[in-house]
């Protein structure tokens, strides 16, 4: 199973240095053809998304982490950029419409 990640410019470089085959976006389309990319790539099995780059195509990436049990898609911060947390009741609400 490999990664691949799609990155905002600012946070890309990191990615490139550990290995993992990268797509730096900076317009929606661009990330769209990233994720394209990413799903015909065989062995994929986690896509990474930064924060930056996941805000042009957020209901692609909401579909695949709610819809699809694989590639896992996992959302990180990007560079400089403080995280999304999101408390369990959040969560569960907006992947299986169930409140605490």
């Amino acid at each position: 199973m490999n990664f691949f990640c799609i990155a905002d410019k600012a946070s890309s470089l990191g990615f490139r240095f550990a290995g993992i085959e990268t797509r730096e976006v900076s317009t929606r389309g661009q990330a769209q053809e990233a994720l394209k990319v990413a799903l015909a790539t065989e062995n994929v099995g986690a896509i990474i998304v930064t924060g930056k780059a996941s805000d042009f195509i957020r209901e692609e990436i909401e579909e695949l982490m709610y819809d699809h049990n694989l590639p896992l898609v996992l959302e990180v911060p990007s560079r400089g950029q403080a995280s999304k947390k999101k408390d369990l009741g959040e969560f569960l609400k907006r992947a299986i419409g169930v409140g605490m």
